[in-house]
């Protein structure tokens, strides 16, 4: 052996190095976790925020169905923010038809309580008198009979009414051909009233389509062109017109009869109103006609309005969008062309082809006032 070399190291540094590495490593897992938990804890509370408010507007309209609590704009720009634009809008469609629902329910208690007291009192007057006076019985069952029909006439006019307040859920994807169904009520109009001089302006001179359900277009002729015959007493002339711009198909129906004042002019498309109560009811009417047809033009995105003046007479004019859509107007023109080649195949010669849907005819028996 010619020697050796011995090396020592002192390894209490290095545990104590691990150790001190150990303790850290530990506090910053803690810390981490600690941070984490907090982090996910805010950011959850910030991500469920909308669902929160969802919460409380569906928990306000479980305590009251008509109250007027929405979801408040969440200013987000994600499924929530959707989720929300869309329940608000599905709580407004409900409220429309529970207020809906109330003003039918009361316009049609009102209405019936006059007819209903008269029917009970000449029923009244035939238990005690009539059955020994003939001329008592017949008075009181021509009223009787009178306000009956009335009455189903009003039904009837208030269920119209509210159906075409539910437009966008039977009747959205109808269309018609807006010259042809004009000059359709031109022409019966003229054949059922022939002491009256009907003019029509048509400057159209070719199909034009609005996406409206062909029945409600014509109910809403019928309605303008009957008042306007119903108060057109002196100067028996009625003029139609259609129209058009780039956006909107416009139809006007003139009558040269009493005329509304400027007083009721704003108030002629309510519920029951009439100009001339007294006049009104002489004619017929329940007062249910114009608010029909305010409310089927505006349901198809249109607007009516009407110009007046007292002893010279009125001009309604109602305009609808004119159909754009290259499918629709397609679909709309291939069902006119198949509807008149089966009616043309099917028919026997000399007479004309039938237009009208019996699927749900209009209103033409009924009565409509301004």
């Amino acid at each position: 052996m010619i020697g050796y070399t011995q090396v020592t190291d002192n390894l209490s540094e290095y545990h104590a190095t691990t150790q001190n590495l150990i303790w850290i490593f530990i506090v910053m897992t803690m810390i981490t976790i600690f941070g984490a938990t907090l982090l996910g804890y805010f950011l959850a509370a910030f991500l469920l925020r909308p669902m929160r408010k969802i919460k409380q507007t569906i928990n306000a309209v479980n305590d009251d169905p008509q109250t007027d609590s929405r979801v408040p704009d969440l200013k987000r720009n994600d499924e929530l923010s959707d989720l929300a634009v869309v329940f608000n809008d599905m709580l407004d469609q409900m409220q429309r038809y529970i207020t809906q629902q109330q003003q039918f329910v009361e316009d049609v208690s009102h209405e019936l309580r006059t007819p209903v007291a008269i029917i009970q009192g000449h029923m009244e007057l035939l238990n005690r008198w009539g059955k020994d006076d003939p001329q008592v019985l017949s008075e009181s069952l021509a009223a009787s009979l009178s306000e009956t029909k009335r009455m189903q006439s009003l039904v009837q006019e208030m269920l119209d009414l509210s159906r075409a307040e539910q437009l966008e859920i039977n009747f959205s994807h109808e269309t018609s051909d807006v010259q042809k169904l004009v000059t359709q009520a031109f022409n019966d109009f003229k054949m059922i009233h022939p002491d009256f001089s009907f003019t029509f302006d048509d400057d159209v001179k070719k199909p034009v389509y609005a996406q409206i359900y062909r029945n409600h277009l014509e109910q809403v002729l019928i309605i303008l062109l009957d008042n306007a015959v119903k108060y057109s007493t002196r100067r028996k002339e009625i003029h139609l017109s259609l129209s058009t711009d780039y956006r909107y198909v416009e139809v006007a129906v003139q009558d040269f009869g009493e005329g509304i004042s400027k007083d009721n002019l704003d108030r002629v498309f309510n519920r029951f109103y009439r100009v001339d109560k007294a006049r009104s009811r002489d004619k017929g009417g329940n007062g249910l006609g114009l608010s029909i047809a305010q409310r089927l033009i505006e349901g198809y995105h249109g607007h009516i309005s009407v110009e007046s003046v007292v002893g010279q007479g009125s001009i309604f004019r109602f305009q609808l969008p004119i159909l754009r859509d290259a499918k629709l107007l397609e679909k709309a023109e291939a069902e006119t062309n198949d509807v008149e080649k089966i009616a043309k195949s099917e028919l026997p010669a000399g007479i004309k082809p039938a237009t009208r849907d019996e699927d749900e005819p209009p209103l033409d028996d009924h009565e409509h006032e301004k």
